[in-house]
């Protein structure tokens, strides 16, 4: 198991960590480590990229992923020569790609909060995508007319970003988490997150520290078909 040190500091860009194996794939190497800042893309939140160096040594990172063990996966390719096992190793992320990633998955909480503001306590997100190409979130509901609701929530969440609500982290043990109705792992408990008294949820994402941090979201386009409502927004 990895030690996933990115979830304790999203402003983290340079850390260091003790290598133990090369790993081969088909298509690329893949480097394990003892501890990460490196996110790994899953549940359409994209990985952290750059690079792991030693004094002799190079590898590129271009894709990471977390496996059943949550073992972390870095993938793609050594520069120079190859790490030797147990070597010192000095990690660094793309700043501005971590900063963008972690701005596009807070806003999704944060236009839950607007939802919950505006609608009814019980709507449940139930699907979301961060990427920065069209980011959405997915409720289980059904609207009349979802285009005319654009200018009330943009106007909801953009008064939540200025009340300057700060995103709330804890750790909870699997008793825990079971009283608080939370997802946890059986054998590792649960990280919930939350904006101020807003509802928590299971978390494992990179997050800003407070909501000024994200000048401005955009309401793109609200779709409503079949009972499902899909929001799509940017952020600036």
């Amino acid at each position: 198991m990895t030690k996933l040190t990115y979830l304790n500091d999203t402003y983290l860009f340079e850390s260091n960590a003790t290598f133990i194996e090369t790993r081969e794939t088909e298509k690329w190497k893949a480097v394990i480590l003892d501890e990460t800042i490196f996110y790994p893309q899953w549940w359409w939140q994209p990985s952290d990229k750059w690079e792991i160096i030693s004094d002799n040594a190079k590898f590129v990172v271009t894709d990471v992923r977390l496996d059943e063990e949550w073992v972390v996966w870095h993938f793609w390719k050594f520069d120079t020569w190859e790490f030797k096992k147990w070597d010192k190793v000095q990690l660094k992320i793309d700043s501005e790609i971590r900063i963008t990633n972690s701005k596009l998955h807070s806003a999704w909480h944060l236009i839950d909060c607007a939802v919950t503001k505006m609608w009814i306590d019980n709507i449940e997100p139930t699907k979301w995508y961060h990427f920065s190409n069209w980011p959405y979130i997915e409720y289980k509901w059904e609207l009349e007319n979802p285009s005319e609701i654009i200018p009330e929530l943009e106007k909801t969440v953009n008064e939540l970003i200025q009340d300057n609500l700060w995103v709330e982290v804890k750790s909870l043990s699997v008793e825990e988490a079971k009283e608080e109705w939370v997802y946890a792992p059986a054998w590792k408990g649960a990280r919930v997150v939350n904006f101020s008294w807003f509802k928590k949820y299971w978390c494992g994402w990179t997050h800003i520290n407070n909501t000024q941090e994200i000048w401005k979201i955009n309401i793109l386009k609200i779709k409503s078909k079949s009972w499902i409502i899909r929001v799509s927004y940017s952020v600036e």
